[in-house]
């Protein structure tokens, strides 16, 4: 079958500019193209499958021809290391089922206390009135959960500070090194690369540091480095401290941005629809009456879940996605050869009518049992699908859920911009994050107990 070739581009460059300056519209035009199509990230020609039965094929049917790769991986190979997040196919399939037991929904019990209490800590502080910066809120709040879940043995309280300092220099330099396709680019010493050397060198310390001390006391600790500690492969083997430390690496990125950027997403799509923040305030008043949220309540918060998930499908933090072709195959009757990259995008297929009715409309009630039935699996994918769906989908799921009913549920947040300004590269967010607090009045009139 002929190829739908994307039409212009530019010498050497490609479609990289189109891709730059129009990230989403330039990711639609493709979808709008045909099932596969191919354009040029610079010299190099990539693939696009833009339909759910593709990203089915390209994800689960013939996953064995794919791997993680492509040019979202390439050049971040060095800020992400080699965890579960972006190594190939055999590491993971040696890593996965060691680290499976650390993400299991028995855990998340424990794992749900302390994002409980780090949430709260941080929403006690809040003052009626006073303008925040919510994303670097929620950057502080998800970091500072996720280092308590992963190194609750360590009392030193300045690691989640120390790791949050260079978080942002390193999450900033995979997108650069992801879409400007020029790989000797990214080795010239300028200003940008220079803050991520001192950056990556930093974390590779702490990160260090604290595997050190783990070996060295040898407790349990019941935390996710201990378990990482603890788990054994088939043949008995434990993980070396370099694995350790780029699972850590790799959980420290994908496991703070995600959560972090959906609750600015949410400020801003509950401020443009009061009539679904009323009706989830309603639901988290009814189940909560005010006091702070137990593991047990989050089956009780139907709608406040279908909130969420209609966050994530309106507004896909992981909007771009990449694998490499490791055998010649086909989809949709087009060949793809070895060593090809291929590319797909949560946003195009959640923005796509054909997937969803009104699909830039925000209707939590989309997910509905009965609604939700007919849809195809694969057209909703914010975390991924398949053998390498993200690891981190229900810690990731009830994080959020725990920061909706402390932050959006005793307050309303107005923000200072009402244009968010959508920013499409390494993650897809909002341009503005300034918001104004006002505090409701809860059921019991008092805030959630510290």
């Amino acid at each position: 079958m002929p190829i739908n070739v994307l039409p212009g581009g530019l010498p050497l460059l490609g479609h990289a500019v189109d891709l730059l300056r129009r990230p989403l519209d330039f990711v639609e035009r493709l979808r709008d193209a045909g099932p596969v199509v191919r354009f040029n990230l610079g010299p190099k020609p990539v693939y696009v499958v833009t339909t759910p039965a593709m990203c089915k094929e390209l994800l689960i049917t013939k996953s064995q021809c794919f791997d993680k790769g492509g040019p979202l991986f390439k050049q971040s190979k060095t800020l992400l290391g080699n965890g579960l997040v972006g190594c190939d196919r055999e590491q993971a399939r040696r890593a996965r089922p060691m680290m499976n037991p650390a993400f299991h929904h028995g855990r998340l019990a424990r794992y749900t206390e302390v994002m409980t209490q780090v949430s709260a800590e941080i929403a006690e502080q809040w003052v009626d009135g006073s303008t925040v910066d919510f994303d670097a809120l929620m950057n502080v709040a998800t970091m500072d959960a996720l280092t308590r879940c992963l190194f609750s043995g360590v009392k030193d309280t300045d690691t989640a500070a120390e790791v949050r300092a260079v978080m942002q220099v390193i999450v900033n330099g995979v997108g650069r090194r992801a879409f400007i396709p020029i790989s000797w680019v990214h080795k010239l010493p300028l200003p940008p690369k220079l803050r991520e050397d001192a950056a990556l060198r930093e974390l590779h310390r702490v990160v260090d540091n604290v595997i050190a001390e783990y070996r060295r006391t040898g407790a349990d600790h019941g935390d996710l480095m201990s378990m990482m500690i603890l788990a054994q492969d088939d043949a008995g083997n434990g993980m070396t401290d370099t694995q350790l430390h780029d699972e850590v690496r790799s959980m420290m990125v994908a496991g703070t941005e995600t959560s972090a950027t959906m609750m600015l997403w949410m400020a801003y799509a509950l401020h443009e629809h009061p009539d679904v923040r009323d009706r989830m305030h309603e639901e988290l008043d009814l189940v909560l009456a005010g006091r702070r949220l137990d593991y047990e309540d989050l089956p009780k918060l139907e709608y406040t879940g279908r909130v969420v998930q209609e966050a994530l499908r309106m507004y896909p933090v992981a909007w771009l996605l990449s694998r490499y072709c490791v055998s010649d195959t086909e989809l949709a009757g087009v060949r793809i050869p070895a060593g090809a990259d291929v590319m797909f995008s949560p946003y195009a297929e959640h923005m796509d009518p054909r997937n969803f009715d009104n699909p830039r409309s925000f209707d939590p009630d989309r997910w509905l049992p009965e609604r939700a039935r007919a849809m195809h699996r694969q057209a909703f994918l914010p975390f991924g699908s398949g053998v390498r769906k993200c690891i981190g989908e229900s810690f990731a799921f009830t994080e959020m859920m725990i920061m909706v009913a402390t932050f959006l549920g005793p307050w309303n947040l107005t923000p200072v911009h009402p244009d968010p300004e959508p920013l499409a590269s390494t993650t897809y967010r909002p341009r503005h994050s300034h918001m104004v607090l006002s505090r409701r009045s809860l059921p019991t009139d008092e805030r959630p107990p510290a």
